[in-house]
């Protein structure tokens, strides 16, 4: 029985993490190219609650569930390979979304300056959003095909 419900809450925050991640980020581009820079502040203000309710507990309940699931199940090991694997990702994701995007981050908080400068860093941000989606992506493949499983 614990087995289900950790299952069913995996499933949806995983769903919240990886779906609204990929929503906030096809906007994010789409606004970017149909009207640059201050469409995608606007975007960005309009959507600042996602960051609070999907960013934030999302990922945490997808590890956490996931790693309690291999504890009560018999057939789950770490030594599996999509187990690890998928940590693996989900590592590399956080810390680069901890390091690349939070320096992406501020810089884009400090916009006034960097716009008189020339440069604009609105175009690496949206590139690092779309390498955390891939990323994502990829442990869903992992979950979806468990490798190494055999």
């Amino acid at each position: 029985m614990w087995y289900r419900i950790l299952l069913l809450v995996h499933i949806v925050a995983g769903m919240a993490w990886v779906g609204g991640g990929f929503l906030i980020h096809v906007t994010e581009q789409r606004a970017f190219r149909r009207a640059g820079r201050p469409a995608v502040d606007r975007v960005r203000a309009d959507l600042a609650w996602a960051d609070t309710w999907l960013a934030l507990p999302a990922p945490l309940l997808v590890v956490g569930s996931g790693i309690v699931m291999v504890f009560v199940s018999s057939g789950w090991r770490f030594a599996q390979t999509w187990i690890w694997a998928s940590l693996a990702l989900i590592g590399l994701y956080e810390a680069l979304a901890l390091t690349v995007g939070a320096r992406l981050y501020g810089q884009l908080e400090n916009a006034e300056a960097d716009l008189l400068a020339g440069t604009d860093p609105m175009g690496s941000f949206l590139r690092l959003g779309s390498v955390l989606i891939v990323l994502l992506l990829g442990v869903v493949v992992l979950m979806v095909f468990k490798p190494g499983m055999g």
